[in-house]
């Protein structure tokens, strides 16, 4: 008789009597010990963080909880508006606006990064990257994701923020640099100040933590769903889908075309 298959995950195992967390007690271990920003560590890393770790997580998932009154947020209320019964679902519509036009480009950046400069790479020459980069995507005619911004255009307060901290806690590695690096080429060659945006050092500072470039927009989602719950907890206090949702209709004129 063939043996079973198993499927095996590190993650997690509920019992009877407890529930199991990366070989954590849950109860008795984590709850009331550890922080969110710890338990954010434990789940995507395998293991707790150090302080200064502890510092620069704590710091990637605040950074991007709230932004103002952008698409994305506006599209949650309006979903809560017509099913307030499914608050998920507004959250979700939320979430689902995190892409590369808004909120969602860290992984790109990430992406663009690790295969620019491998993560064994030796005394990397930087400027000849950050050029390589530039060149690239030049050539392609495509925007490069982690530098420049439409709303911070003389300069990221947020990215700025992070980056010291980074420093601060010894995790400012070749990452950072390369992307800083890529700022300051692009700036020359295309004469105007293109500064390194939030998604672009998350990204940078993610990697230079360890982690794979396909999980840097975490930092961006878990953030980001804190802020939607915000603006739905402010919605039912104070609604304003309706008047979105006027305005809307208002603005709007019909014109038949044909296709």
């Amino acid at each position: 008789m063939a043996e079973q298959a198993k499927i095996v995950t590190g993650i997690g195992k509920a019992e009877l009597h407890r529930i199991l967390v990366r070989g954590y007690d849950l109860n008795k271990d984590l709850v009331g010990k550890i922080t969110f920003t710890d338990m954010t560590s434990l789940m995507l890393r395998g293991r707790l963080p150090t302080p200064n770790e502890a510092k620069m997580l704590d710091a990637l998932l605040v950074i991007l909880v709230e932004h103002g009154m952008v698409s994305h947020v506006i599209a949650a209320r309006l979903v809560y508006h017509c099913a307030p019964e499914a608050i998920q679902a507004a959250v979700a519509a939320a979430l689902c606006g995190a892409g590369s036009v808004h909120l969602g480009s860290s992984e790109w950046s990430a992406k663009m990064l690790t295969e620019a400069l491998p993560p064994d790479s030796k005394d990397p020459d930087l400027e000849a990257i950050a050029g390589a980069i530039f060149d690239d995507y030049s050539a392609r005619k495509q925007r490069m994701p982690g530098i420049g911004h439409r709303t911070h255009a003389e300069g990221d307060p947020r990215a700025e923020t992070l980056f010291g901290i980074a420093k601060d806690t010894g995790i400012y590695g070749n990452y950072c640099e390369l992307l800083q690096m890529l700022s300051k080429v692009a700036g020359e060659r295309r004469t105007r100040l293109i500064p390194v945006n939030v998604t672009g050092a998350i990204a940078a500072i993610a990697l230079d933590m360890g982690f794979p470039w396909q999980i840097t927009k975490a930092f961006a989602l878990i953030g980001r769903t804190l802020g939607v719950m915000g603006h739905i907890a402010e919605e039912i206090r104070n609604p304003m889908a309706t008047q979105i949702d006027a305005a809307i209709k208002q603005a709007i004129v019909y014109e038949p075309y044909r296709t």
